[in-house]
């Protein structure tokens, strides 16, 4: 292969295909075999022809399609003959076909129409193999059921529920959206844990469809009185508005009848004999996995008193890993897209543009907020509190709000035009002085004595929710453009994470419907991204509040000062960082299979938060250090758990960024995988906690173990020798008092629904209860070639 032929390409070409396998994180070889592979096609400038750069990135995005399905056919053929497991889910490492077809068609700006059509022409100049072509045949025929199954999945859902008005409740126009997107994940993981026969033609796809709508409804129905339920459905139980409804009824109710009359053409029988053969088995082994979350017996309970968000969050990460292949695409996005004026012949006339659906989307979800008339100025009440200091405090903000957006205009050129950026910050300024509003209402509703011209002056203040309600803004318009999204709005105004999670805590309690809950989750995500790395950079305030000290606080520490409402700043900023911690700790633990071993691996964690004035957190994340903790109680205890195993189930949380695993700060102010800093930084340091901590076991066992053992194999370098020094200080004793911060993990309803107050929400049954159980035998769809 000549290099040098790739390098004769057009900059602006090279420049823009790089730019699309960097977001992809490709292998270097792909990238390079892709473009090698175009241009001998290319040779004669016949492939783009006069379709400029567009047409040639469709060309190379179906080279690199081809490249990535080559590899993934060699691997799966020499694990097929070595024997072992097949099922992608079941292998451990990532391979580089590990991506969905959507994210590489979104990369490469295609959409999947036009893909498809120039897969048969690739298909034909490459002299593929017919494993190859199969694969692009397979995917026309899929996508041609799930586009029919997608029309009958709007038809039911219509009929089912009714859509509030713009300007009913907020929370019930919200929960009949989260209902819309979660009636079709929850039709797809389920439709993924079948047999492949079960579900390859478009009426088992309906028969399981009908299943799926008839769980979802019932299971909204026990949302007292909602107003999301149409009232003139036929299968609506009798008296099921009215206050006397006995709703311990709807444990073994069904509108199964009902709702497959909403498709004429479909035979009651075969539907009915999919539930009882296959459904209610895959049904089963989601809530055996904890995919879905409830009443487990009855199969209820999923949707009511916050489990909606929790089993949407736990079907999404279900469901990401089944389409990290490039054999699959995203039928998530279908639901996005606006219904087509005439029924295409053929899936190959379908016009689906996978790149830009999603911001008309996202500005669709938030018709509420765009459609208000927000102030420009400050509320009259306000200005008449102001008294003299009026002039002087509403000619300082529009100064600042002047020069934030000047700021704003010159950082976000390189991203959207200087129309879209007055745009985007007229809007942000509109819910600024909305919000100042409702926060300066409330703060003299609390201190009536209260100066309100110091308090508007505050630059932190200004400055941090100027920058909020761009983020709201940006997030509205533009939440897939790369370059703005946070911390964009961090660095464009030089503002703290430290401050900005402050105000983010003051917006949303001040929120009062204004946002609606899928911006209330951004913030919250936001306040996660500060909390959980952004505010351990090296120059953030909170090193500064603590000074010299040899250990940050602890979790007690930080706890005991609440309860004596004596906090700091710095200390409410911890309590909640050592919340979100523990958290996603917990989360972690559940999905490894360690939960028993939590309270040990909390304290783990607890100390290399800690130790040594928190050295280990500066320009780290809490992730890093918790894939840490995880890995060095492995070793302690000589479990077979790889550190590519933790990372796996990591990249399964909501939250998970590659970044975390492959870039980690190193003391020398390098970067490096996070095998190295474990081995070269993090277990010199936590090496003799781990071996003198004392939970649970005698100290003796743990003296035996061989000092390396707590190293990890790195491919990359030899193995670190260095013997752990367990002669001082004493083992701490912890996890046999009612002080021990392990026991007291605090789990929010919302996040987790394990708790003493929710006996019922259980994610499985005991084994007593189960007795004897075998797991179903459940055929995962398996690709053609297999």
């Amino acid at each position: 292969m000549n290099i040098c032929e790739v390098d004769a390409q057009p900059d602006a070409l090279l420049q823009r295909y790089y730019a699309s396998c960097e977001l992809l994180e490709l292998d270097p070889k792909i990238q390079i075999s892709a473009m090698a592979t175009y241009r001998r096609f290319d040779a004669d400038g016949s492939l783009a022809g006069s379709g400029g750069d567009d047409m040639a990135q469709e060309w190379l995005c179906c080279s690199v399609y081809s490249e990535l399905q080559r590899v993934k056919i060699r691997e799966m053929r020499e694990e097929s003959k070595r024997g072992a497991p097949i099922d992608p889910s079941d292998q451990i490492k990532s391979s580089c076909w590990n991506l969905s077809l959507t994210r590489l068609l979104r990369s490469f700006k295609v959409n999947v129409s036009q893909f498809l059509r120039r897969m048969e022409h690739w298909n034909w100049l490459a002299q593929n193999e017919g494993t190859l072509q199969l694969e692009v045949e397979e995917l026309q025929r899929r996508l041609g059921i799930t586009l029919t199954l997608r029309k009958h999945y709007k038809h039911i859902f219509e009929k089912l529920f009714v859509q509030p008005a713009e300007d009913a409740d907020s929370e019930a126009v919200a929960l009949y959206m989260s209902l819309y997107e979660f009636g079709w994940l929850l039709f797809l993981v389920i439709r993924n844990e079948l047999p492949g026969f079960a579900t390859s033609s478009l009426v088992s796809g309906c028969q399981v469809l009908v299943c799926s709508m008839d769980l979802l409804y019932v299971n909204v129905l026990e949302v007292s009185r909602s107003e999301v339920i149409r009232r003139d459905f036929a299968g609506v139980p009798p008296k099921w508005d009215s206050e006397d409804f006995d709703s311990t009824l709807l444990t073994k109710y069904s509108a199964l009848e009902a709702i497959v009359d909403l498709i004429p053409q479909l035979p009651a029988k075969g539907v009915t004999q999919m539930k009882k053969a296959f459904f209610h088995k895959a049904l089963m082994v989601l809530f055996m996995d904890h995919i879905l979350l409830g009443n487990n017996i009855h199969m209820r309970e999923i949707v009511k008193e916050g489990m909606l968000d929790v089993n949407l969050g736990t079907l999404n990460r279900k469901y990401d890993t089944h389409v990290a292949d490039i054999s699959e695409m995203d039928e998530r996005v279908l639901l996005c897209f606006q219904e087509l004026k005439e029924k295409p012949k053929d899936p190959k006339s379908v016009t689906l543009s996978i790149s830009t659906t999603s911001t008309t989307f996202s500005t669709s979800k938030h018709k509420k907020l765009l459609s208000q008339s927000l102030p420009l100025k400050l509320a009259p009440n306000i200005v008449e509190r102001l008294q003299d200091d009026g002039k002087s405090v509403i000619k300082h903000l529009e100064q600042t709000l002047k020069s934030m957006g000047q700021k704003f205009s010159a950082a976000a050129k390189d991203y959207i035009t200087a129309q879209e950026a007055d745009e985007r910050f007229r809007l942000a300024s509109g819910l600024y002085y909305k919000l100042i509003d409702k926060i300066v209402t409330s703060e003299i509703a609390l201190k009536p004595w209260l100066k309100i011209s110091k308090l508007i002056k505050q630059p932190t203040l200004n400055e941090t929710l100027l920058a909020c309600c761009l983020e709201v803004a940006l997030h509205v318009h533009h939440e897939d453009v790369d370059g703005l999204k946070f911390p964009f709005i961090l660095d464009c105004y030089s503002l703290e994470a430290y401050d900005f999670q402050k105000i983010l805590e003051v917006v949303v309690r001040h929120d009062q419907g204004l946002l609606g809950r899928e911006l209330v989750k951004h913030l919250h995500a936001l306040e996660e991204e500060c909390l959980g790395s952004l505010i351990f950079r090296k120059n953030s305030q909170l090193w500064r509040s603590f000074g010299k000290a040899l250990h940050l606080p602890g979790y007690q520490d930080v706890q005991a000062e609440g309860k004596e409402n004596a906090s700091t700043g710095a200390e409410i900023c911890l309590r909640k960082f050592y919340e979100l911690a523990k958290r996603r700790l917990f989360v972690l633990c559940q999905s490894i299979g360690l939960v028993d071993n939590f309270a040990r691996i909390w304290h783990l964690a607890e100390h290399s938060f800690t130790t040594k004035g928190g050295q280990l957190l500066r320009q780290r994340s809490v992730d890093q250090l918790l894939l840490c903790a995880i890995h060095l109680h492995a070793r302690l205890e000589e479990l077979r758990l790889t550190f590519s195993a933790i990372i796996q189930h990591y990249r399964r949380q909501p939250h998970a960024r590659s970044s975390v695993y492959r870039a980690v700060a190193m003391n020398d102010g390098q970067t490096g995988d996070i095998i190295r800093f474990y081995n070269r930084i993090y277990v010199r340091t936590m090496g003799t906690f781990g071996r003198l901590l004392h939970c649970q076991e005698p100290l003796g066992n743990k003296l035996k173990k061989d000092p390396n053992v707590l190293l990890e194999a790195s491919p990359i370098e030899a193995r670190v020798g260095r013997n752990i020094c367990v002669s001082s200080p004493s083992p701490p004793n912890v996890c046999v008092r009612e002080s021990c911060s392990a026991i007291t993990l605090q789990i929010d309803r919302e996040s987790s629904p394990v708790s003493e107050e929710a006996p019922n929400l259980k994610r499985t049954l005991s084994n007593k209860e189960l007795g004897v159980i075998k797991r179903p035998n459940i055929l995962r769809r398996r690709t053609c070639f297999q």
